[in-house]
């Protein structure tokens, strides 16, 4: 999944060989989702919700699913929250400004909350 054709109003492309390659630590699996400016609201985290089922499925290593919005767009923005992707930070690229919201599966989250074991030990 290097580089797909926008499908229903989404691009996929893997952020290392992306735009987003140089804008944060970016993960090998880590895939962006572009979706058409287009699509909003309601439709926007309906788009978001189907094609983050499909990734996490068909791509099961996959670390981290990026949402790029304009930033300052706060609908867009809430449209991807809706879709269970939550903020973490605004980047500069080449001729536009961006907030990245992430999605990560439940195994990358998941944290032990015993927090006076060290793992492994």
């Amino acid at each position: 999944m290097a580089s797909l054709p926008v499908i229903d109003g989404v691009r996929l492309e893997r952020c290392v060989t992306g735009r987003l390659r140089g804008a944060y630590p970016v993960g090998a699996r880590d895939v962006e989702v572009r979706v058409s400016p287009t699509a909003t609201g309601k439709a926007m985290t309906r788009l978001l919700q189907r094609v983050t089922e499909a990734v996490t499925r068909t791509d099961p290593g996959c670390r981290r699913l990026v949402c790029p919005v304009p930033e300052g767009d706060l609908d867009r923005m809430a449209a991807a929250e809706s879709a269970g992707y939550r903020y973490v930070v605004d980047v500069d690229l080449p001729g536009e400004q961006l907030s990245l919201l992430v999605h990560e599966p439940e195994w990358v989250t998941r944290t032990d909350m015993d927090l006076d074991r060290v793992l492994g030990s």
